[in-house]
């Protein structure tokens, strides 16, 4: 959810909460909130709870952050030609950085194995501010009412949500603010029990749970993919505008996303046009059946990933923007002159799985990108990217064959960096 602020829940839902009404998110009170509630199958709803406010910054706070410690954990190149994620955490002693260190490097790992960062992965700096506590811990853990003496006031039992695990967002925001650049920020707890939360400008995960940092790539696909939520409340029906987001649409024939209509997705499936998405049951409409938007554990859909792709190649510049690929291939078109890649052939997979490609051409230029397959008697296009501008990504599920990219200059001349990867 991309409402403010709107923590997510990360667990089993509580005898107490099963009381309250779920609904999809629309206008609430002053002193009440929308929040994700995740719980422990991977299954997300939304819930109205009283809102949580961050407690004032006093100024050794302020100085504390100003003198935090920044230290790479992934250091690939400038912040201007960079993804730049920043992590800091909470409840970890002077004594603890270590562990910090430990579970930052691991929560990226863990987002660093879901695509589109996987295939970005050597374009992304990770940057861990060293946030030190007074006292090991969060609050309220293993057990409520255990109060601890921390640098971002992380606690359990936000919201009364037993695994809802909140912080002071402007105290986080200061931290955070520390690293060289800032694109999306990661709070860690120093806790095992699972839990989370998600704001407009952050998420927080359990730091020394292996499940939790399925939350934080959920909230990266709001705050970086600018996505929808997929799933929905029994009983509702959407009856607003057209959504911004691009996996939501209100048309039944799902037009924003026709160019994918009838493709393969790695959440599975094809892309279609199903209804129920943006916690509306009725009258909104999503591409696939079960995404990571939906469901925590599982991929981006064909939409998702590609509107991931593109908000992370926008944060990187220069020829970084193709960087990650298995193979890189550099030309040049003349206006409306077109070429093949690999070097003017095909190739040719043995497996089935997931195509990626990137072009990356000069500015003002409008390019095109193709994957075509041969059928046994003619090349026919499989897959296509075509936004008006001179970037394209391309991201293709298909079998065994044999493939060339068609790369097509529709005005505007120049050089390009074309890159991808195969099966």
């Amino acid at each position: 959810m991309r409402r403010s602020p709107l923590p997510l829940a990360a667990a089993a839902l509580l005898s107490a909460i099963l009381t309250l009404t779920a609904a999809p998110a629309t206008a609430a009170p002053q002193d009440r909130q929308w929040r994700e509630v995740f719980s422990p199958d991977g299954t997300i709803t939304t819930m109205l709870l009283p809102a949580e406010r961050s407690g004032a910054v006093s100024p050794d706070s302020r100085a504390a952050a100003a003198a935090a410690a920044t230290v790479a954990i992934q250091d690939t190149g400038p912040p201007s030609e960079r993804f730049d994620l920043v992590i800091v955490g909470d409840g970890y002693t002077s004594s603890e950085m270590g562990l910090l260190r430990q579970h930052a490097q691991a929560k990226w790992e863990e987002i660093a194995a879901t695509a589109p960062w996987s295939t970005h992965r050597a374009s992304v700096n990770v940057w861990l501010v060293e946030v030190v506590s007074a006292q090991s811990g969060v609050d309220n853990d293993p057990t409520r009412g255990i109060s601890r003496d921390t640098a971002l006031d992380m606690y359990f039992w936000c919201g009364n949500i037993e695994r809802l695990l909140c912080l002071n967002e402007t105290k986080a925001k200061q931290y955070a603010a520390q690293a060289p650049a800032v694109d999306a920020i990661v709070a860690v707890g120093n806790t095992t029990k699972y839990g989370g939360a998600g704001y407009p400008s952050l998420a927080t995960v359990s730091g020394g749970n292996a499940r939790a940092g399925q939350i934080a790539i959920h909230e990266l696909g709001h705050s970086v993919g600018g996505l929808a939520d997929e799933y929905w409340t029994a009983g509702t029906t959407y009856t607003g505008g057209e959504p911004g987001e691009p996996n939501v649409t209100k048309s039944p024939g799902c037009a924003k996303w026709s160019s994918y209509l009838g493709r393969a997705t790695p959440d599975g499936g094809v892309i279609g046009c199903h209804q129920g998405g943006h916690q509306y049951a009725n009258g909104i409409y999503r591409p696939s059946q079960d995404s990571l938007m939906r469901t925590l554990g599982k991929p981006f859909n064909l939409v998702g990933l590609d509107a991931m792709d593109r908000a992370i190649r926008a944060k990187i510049g220069g020829g970084g923007g193709c960087a990650g690929y298995q193979n890189t291939r550099t030309g040049s078109l003349s206006s409306g002159g077109s070429a093949y890649q690999p070097d003017g052939t095909y190739y040719y997979t043995a497996a089935s799985g997931t195509h990626r490609a990137c072009l990356d051409g000069p500015a003002g230029a409008e390019f095109n990108l193709q994957l075509q397959k041969w059928n046994g008697s003619a090349w026919a296009v499989v897959a296509s990217a075509a936004t008006g501008g001179p970037d394209e990504t391309l991201t293709y599920s298909g079998t065994a064959g044999y493939y060339t990219y068609l790369l097509q200059s529709v005005s505007g001349s120049g050089s390009y960096t074309f890159a991808y990867t195969a099966p």
